[in-house]
């Protein structure tokens, strides 16, 4: 392992795992994310609403606990573009800075900062050198996957010249950054270096899983993980992908930074409706007072399910450097970090209650309860795609783990992508695009969550129009248009009618109907049911939904 290296504002063209400083510790399970410390993702009702301070105003609130111990925040910028004259995780790491020495002037604590640039666009890398990148450079500087190979790394220390423990940490990382100001999937067509969303996912999760050291019991003096994404919540990703899905497989919990200006109302509940659609958490909204009072509106409309912030006017002067601001600020974002740990603590707590809880409350099906100790209960966080996410204890650390779902595949998720396809329910280009590609390492998953999020979509858009519908002697378009794919479908050619049944009642009244059916087609009986019916000893089959 190569020594850390100090030299501020030092360009480097090595691998990632080079510039790993000593702050990181152990590696979790493939694929699973630890509980032991708040990790949120902060999204935007749209851009330019304040993202970024709001991840620098947090992480200022958290490092400045001094009297609470060690603190350390991970800050993560998995996509940015207008880099390297814009660069988020740049500006977190220099206004913290800025705000300890401001805050902590003579405090004995030191602050380490550092900011990492991992992958770079050769135009992006150029700019950064000042137009001395060649080809031969931009080529030795990429990767196996031809994500760029130059890297950046700028640190900072104040108070002390050596960390001890007890110091304060902060890490940025930008993981991806383009040079022209656009949209991801725009600066990748005009700049190369494409990202494919597994690769983005698994260099996100690396970064996740390589823990600061400090570690503990979930408690606000220790670790924490805040991913800013870019733009809006439905902007595309790299690859165009929408970010909403693009993050979805970690579901984190959220933080959303709504829309204090004219028409923000509107924005910001399509925005907190886009995430709730697809799984998110939102655990408080926070947004600049404009003077329209937005608040009072988003409040009534959530009716007090989260808290809705308020942060001051930001000042428009350019030279100003916001540190009044910051300042101004600060009980606002203490009152964020606050909340944050509180849901933190409340979803820890519920994880671990809910396996002796369900013990004591549930009658499983097919299932002797005696023989099934507390510990073998497996708590579903979620599900994305074939994956369930579950709560796990692994080396005293909690963890939400990926575990493949081969039970309800046999039920829910049987049909594959090409039937999926086939049967054209409400499908759009992407998957049809994604149905054209060759096989790689994670098609089948992004396939599987495609479809997912498009049937919660199309469940959502049906429960809203008709809400509960009696079905005996009643038709409705859902229900008319799945019998008629039915039929047209794995039924074409043999089927003419269709059943639905969703209990015990009608799946009885159904068996015994096509065992009827069954019988008198073997044995060339008439099925005339007019003159059967009048037949002495017919049998009359009634469902018995009143008696059971």
């Amino acid at each position: 392992m190569a020594p850390l290296l100090r030299s501020r504002g030092l360009l480097l063209r090595r691998p990632f795992h080079l510039l790993l400083p000593r702050l990181y510790g152990s590696v979790s399970p493939e694929g699973g994310i630890d509980l032991m410390n708040p990790t949120y993702v902060v999204w935007g009702s749209n851009t330019g609403v304040g993202k970024t301070l709001v991840s620098a105003g947090l992480a200022a609130s958290v490092l400045s606990q001094s009297s609470h111990g060690p603190s350390s925040f991970l800050y993560l910028k998995p996509v940015q573009t207008g880099f390297p004259v814009d660069s988020d995780s740049r500006f977190v790491s220099r206004k913290v800075s800025a705000l300890f020495r401001r805050l902590h002037g003579n405090f004995p604590t030191g602050l380490l900062v550092s900011d990492h640039v991992l992958n770079a666009s050769s135009a992006a890398a150029a700019e950064l050198l000042g137009g001395r990148l060649d080809k031969r450079e931009e080529t030795e500087g990429r990767d196996e996957a031809g994500s760029g190979g130059l890297c950046a790394y700028e640190e900072t220390r104040i108070g002390k010249e050596e960390l001890e423990e007890g110091d304060f940490r902060l890490v940025c990382k930008t993981l991806f950054g383009w040079k022209e100001a656009i949209s991801p999937h725009l600066a990748v067509q005009r700049e190369g270096m494409l990202v494919e969303d597994s690769s983005l996912r698994k260099l996100l999760g690396k970064c996740l899983r390589l823990s600061l050291q400090g570690g503990g019991d979930g408690s606000r003096e220790r670790v924490w993980r805040v991913i800013e994404t870019a733009g809006g919540v439905a902007s595309p990703g790299p690859s165009g992908t929408l970010q909403c899905d693009l993050y979805r497989p970690f579901r984190f919990p959220s933080i959303l930074v709504g829309d204090g200006r004219l028409g923000g109302i509107s924005g910001t509940i399509a925005a907190y409706e886009c995430l709730t659609l697809r799984g998110y958490d939102v655990a408080a909204i926070i947004l600049e007072d404009h003077g329209f009072s937005n608040e009072v509106r988003l409040q009534s409309y959530l009716r007090n399910r989260l808290p809705v912030l308020m942060l001051p006017p930001i000042p428009q002067d350019p030279i100003n450097d916001l540190l009044d601001w910051f300042y101004e600020s600060g009980k606002v974002f203490s009152s964020l970090q606050e909340v944050l740990v509180s849901a933190h603590l409340k979803r820890i707590q519920r994880l671990h209650d809910m396996p002796r809880k369900a013990g004591n409350l549930f009658w499983w099906p097919f299932t002797q309860h005696k023989l099934v100790p507390e510990e073998t209960i497996t708590v579903i966080d979620s599900r994305c795609g074939e994956n369930f996410a579950i709560h796990k204890v692994w080396n005293d650390q909690e963890m939400i783990i990926p575990q493949f779902d081969a039970c309800a595949s046999w039920w829910t998720q049987g049909p594959d992508s090409n039937l999926q396809l086939n049967m054209q329910i409400n499908l759009i280009h992407p998957m049809q695009a994604w149905a054209n590609e060759g096989e790689g390492e994670g098609e089948d998953s992004s396939r599987a969550l495609w479809f997912q999020i498009e049937l919660a979509k199309d469940i959502g858009y049906s429960a809203a129009r008709y809400g509960h519908v009696m079905f005996p002697e009643n038709v409705y378009e859902p229900a008319l248009q799945c019998a008629e794919l039915l039929l047209d479908g794995v039924g074409k050619g043999w089927a003419s009618r269709t059943y639905f049944s969703d209990n015990g009642s009608t799946a009885v009244e159904i068996a015994l109907k096509m065992a009827f059916r069954k019988y008198m087609l073997d044995h060339c009986i008439n099925a005339d049911f007019h003159k059967i019916s009048s037949l002495e000893g017919c049998v009359d089959l009634k469902e018995g939904n009143s008696n059971g």
